[in-house]
């Protein structure tokens, strides 16, 4: 392992090389990346929204919608086709996603269902199946009916174009490099980058923009429209033209639709108001030119999502394939709509289901938090491990974090994977585990030194040993880590991301520097001692020691003790987690993540924001759940929670923040997150199948490296400190989210990583010693491992508690619970994963299994199960 070989030193030159290249330009000022465009790399790295400010919608495609105007359409064709052929029916009428149609004489039911053959279509994927299924039923009746891939295939084509149209209308605007991308089946995610308007934005993407051109039905009189007598195939709309009734009875039937529009542009009208003009393809001009030449005189309706804009009188047929839509807009209302008439219409309406919104200002603080903090912790690791392993072991260590720390930059940069600000917290943590390789490979060699053997042996047993372990600890981390991925959204990718980068970087310089680094060491200096603590010589080279060199602890004497205590604990966590009963969350401080509702971050340039005149303001608009609590010390800063109303709650948000700007002088709001109760619902899922999967991918994978009963043993320990992190919340109303989902399954994988260690010990020390009782053995292995537990847990949580004072109010609660973890974690590995293995007994003579009373009996030897 300690041989100095070239393809080594190779690759760490080439690989660290390769970090500081790629990770350089995020260390240089602008105009300097501009002077030396072509030598550096381009991509620096790529903030979130939460760092960088801007607009992040989830959007949600109206698939039943696009149904029913799809079945609402087939009615309207099933209605034409049959007059055009002269066939007399009645109906037709609709019931699901079946429309009916009864033909009047008999003999042209055949002939009917032919007419009505080309509205079936064969699906582009599968010519074999159609989209529309036609059969006979009773009484002449003939049956349309939307087959499930029919409407499947309309649906994820509703999206796809969506998506399209998304995106040609946010590029119309100008914002900044946006993320549009699918979630899902029928949802899309729409990050906008420093967007200074967000309620622009969602004005943009959310209008339909679904343009169509429709007869007025003059046989309506406004006595029938009062009365609602409206004959078949006509339907009322309201309408924006002054000049017009409120509503308008227009013709169902559509001459042409914006689909065939090739140029919209703003311009005047005769009265130099703000108008739009319009200009046809060849098919469209084609249509409209017959529909006005055979309309003479009659009115027809420029419908705009369902209203009537304008109805003029045709005079003229109109052949040149141009016309004007005049209305009441302003400059800026015909600009956005000239916008979206060009990109397009939507297939379908988009539901916001959930809005976050950062203040460039609030990111850029968020930004110089995350720089503080991360420079905190590594200076606290730089001294910690200087300090417990002298200079020349500390130091390598150093190099190595460091080294560590260029590597998850660099990959951060060229994937252009998003960092967030859980993300700086991720890469705080990956700072503080890192050194945990380090430990482990440090105290190995300190164990080969006391039994004895010289430096080079020493060092070389000392990597071999530790190297298992350190695989085995961070593939479970990184498990944690791709389940959090998968389940989680938004800032908790980010911080699943960064996480997962860190284990491989973290893995690669803990084993390779380090070992390159020792290597040159030992082959420049031949040494005759390493400088760790000497089993024959008083000196100790690190100045401080957290642990005496060899310990005698009898933790297997208490665990009957701790276990009780364990017990009682876990009772309570789960009473307070689940009192009051009151679902979804029962005794936790759900944030909107989990029960929906709306945070409005505000600041004041006034002054002091009078507390109560924001909680009356709200009041007075009839919310529910209202808080609001001051934010920093300034006293011009305050949080606003409450229930998101029902309907459009992207709408009624916007009118709220309006008028508390209205009644709050200098109001200005720096973040919004707006979480519909569809969305929150599937979070809370998603949080507690996460959870699961994690624990459950732990102990299968124990029971795969060790035996079954240290699979179950893992799986207890995990629960335990789940269970207690909940108690955690519940007991001193922390507020639960995505991001508190997020910091128990990287305390599931930490623990996971210190039970690994404990266990690989066991299962070291039970091939090393045969006979030695199995109570022993876990005394024995807990002691050797203690060491390393401790220095790591000091290490971590050194960093994290520079994080929970510097990180800001966002990551308070994620690092308060992560340093709650790291101790649980602790001492579950030794009081609760490891009596366990007593208890369950493990396999040490072929056919038997050795079981430990953890009274104080005697072991005893049982048939294996």
């Amino acid at each position: 392992m300690m041989e100095l070989s070239r393809w080594k030193i190779i690759m760490v030159a080439f690989v660290t090389l390769a970090g500081i290249y790629l990770s350089l330009p995020n260390f240089l000022p602008q105009n300097v990346r501009d002077n030396l465009k072509g030598f550096v790399a381009p991509n620096t790295l790529n903030l979130g929204l939460d760092l960088q400010g801007g607009s992040e919608l989830l959007l949600e495609v109206d698939t039943d919608a696009l149904a029913r105007e799809k079945t609402q359409n087939l009615t309207e064709d099933v209605r034409a086709r049959l007059r055009d052929n002269r066939i007399a029916f009645s109906g037709p009428s609709i019931s699901g996603d079946t429309v009916s149609v009864r033909i009047s004489d008999a003999a042209q039911v055949d002939a009917a269902q032919k007419a009505l053959a080309n509205l079936s279509m064969p699906l582009p994927q599968n010519q074999s199946v159609r989209d529309v299924n036609i059969t006979k039923g009773p009484d002449q009746t003939l049956r349309l009916t939307f087959t499930r891939e029919g409407r499947n295939f309309e649906a994820a084509a509703a999206v796809d174009a969506s998506i399209l149209v998304v995106r040609k209308r946010i590029d119309n605007l100008g914002t900044k490099e946006p993320t549009i991308m699918r979630q899902g089946t029928n949802r899309i995610v729409v990050q906008a980058p420093g967007e200074s308007d967000p309620e622009q934005l969602k004005r943009v993407i959310g209008t339909t923009a679904k343009l169509t051109f429709q007869m007025v039905d003059v046989t309506v009189t406004p006595a029938d429209i009062e009365a609602r007598r409206i004959p078949p195939g006509t339907e009322l709309l309201p309408s924006m033209d002054p000049n017009l009734s409120s509503v308008v009875a227009v013709k169902k039937r559509i001459i042409v639709s914006g689909d065939d529009l090739t140029n919209a542009s703003v311009s005047t009208d005769e009265f130099q108001k703000p108008a739009i003009s319009f200009s046809f393809n060849s098919q469209g001009a084609r249509k409209f030119g017959d529909a006005t030449a055979a309309n003479i005189g009659k009115p027809f309706a420029i419908i705009l999502d369902g209203q009537v804009v304008s109805a003029p009188n045709i005079r003229t047929a109109i052949t040149g394939g141009q016309g004007q839509i005049t209305g009441n807009f302003t400059y800026q209302e015909a600009s956005e709509l000239v916008n979206v008439l060009k990109a397009g219409a939507l297939p379908a309406p988009l539901n916001v289901e959930q809005q976050r919104t950062v203040g460039a200002e609030l990111g850029a603080d968020s930004v110089a938090k995350g720089q503080i903090s991360t420079v905190v912790a590594f200076l606290s690791v730089l001294v910690f491990m200087v300090l417990a392993y002298g200079f020349l072991f500390g130091g390598i260590s150093i190099v190595a974090i460091l080294v560590n720390l260029i590597l998850l930059i660099a990959a951060m940069s060229l994937t252009q994977a998003t960092l967030t600000l859980p993300g700086i917290a991720g890469l705080i943590l990956t700072l503080a585990m890192a050194v945990d390789a380090n430990v482990l490979i440090y105290e190995r060699v300190r164990d080969e030194i006391r039994s004895g053997r010289n430096v080079i042996g020493s060092l070389d047993a000392g990597f071999s040993r530790a190297l298992e372990t350190i695989i085995d600890a961070n593939l479970t981390t990184l498990g944690a880590a791709i389940i959090m991925f998968f389940f989680g959204a938004g800032p908790v990718r980010g911080f699943a991301w960064t996480l997962s980068i860190g284990v491989l970087t973290s893995v690669f310089t803990a084993v390779f520097i380090t070992q390159v680094l020792l290597a040159w060491w030992y082959r420049t200096k031949r040494p005759k001692t390493v400088p760790v603590e000497h089993p024959t010589e008083k000196k100790a080279w690190p100045l401080i020691r957290l642990m005496p060199q060899v310990t005698n602890f009898q933790f297997v004497k208490y665990a009957k003790a701790a276990g009780a205590v364990s017990a009682v604990l876990c009772v309570a966590s789960v009473f307070f987690t689940v009192y009051p009963f009151t679902p979804p969350c029962g005794g936790l401080n759900c944030g909107v993540d989990f029960k929906g509702g709306t945070v409005l971050e505000m600041r004041t340039t006034s002054g002091q924001i009078d507390l109560g005149q924001v909680r009356s303001t709200l009041e007075a608009l009839d919310l529910h759940d209202i808080q609001v609590q001051a934010v920093g010390s300034a006293g011009n800063e305050a949080s606003i929670r409450f229930g998101t109303p029902e309907g459009n709650p992207a709408a009624a948000v916007d009118n709220i923040k309006s008028h508390v700007a209205e009644q709050i002088s200098g109001a200005e709001f720096t973040r919004t997150e707006v979480v519909g109760p569809k969305v929150s619902g599937e979070l809370m899922t998603g949080g507690v199948l996460a959870l699961a999967c994690a624990i459950l991918l732990m102990m299968v994978y124990i029971w795969f490296r060790f035996e079954w009963q240290f699979g179950v043993a893992t799986a207890i320990g995990l629960l335990h400190d789940v269970l207690l992190t909940f108690g955690l919340f519940a007991l001193f109303n922390l507020e639960f989210t995505l991001t508190a989902v997020a910091s128990i399954l990287t305390i599931i994988g930490y623990s996971m990583n210190d039970t690994i260690v404990v266990f690989d010990r066991v299962r070291e020390n039970l091939r090393k010693y045969k006979k030695m009782p199995l109570r022993d053995i876990v005394d024995l292995s807990l002691n050797e491992t203690l060491s390393r537990t401790i220095m790591t847990g000091i290490t971590t949580v050194g960093a994290l508690l520079g994080l929970a004072v510097l990180g800001g109010d966002v990551l308070f609660v994620f690092a308060v619970a992560l340093i709650f973890g790291v101790i649980i974690g602790t001492y579950s590995s030794i009081y609760v994963a490891a009596p366990i293995i007593l208890l369950w007994g493990v396999n040490r003579n072929p056919g038997q299994v050795e079981v430990v009373d953890l009274g104080g009996h005697k072991p005893k030897n049982v048939p294996r199960p």
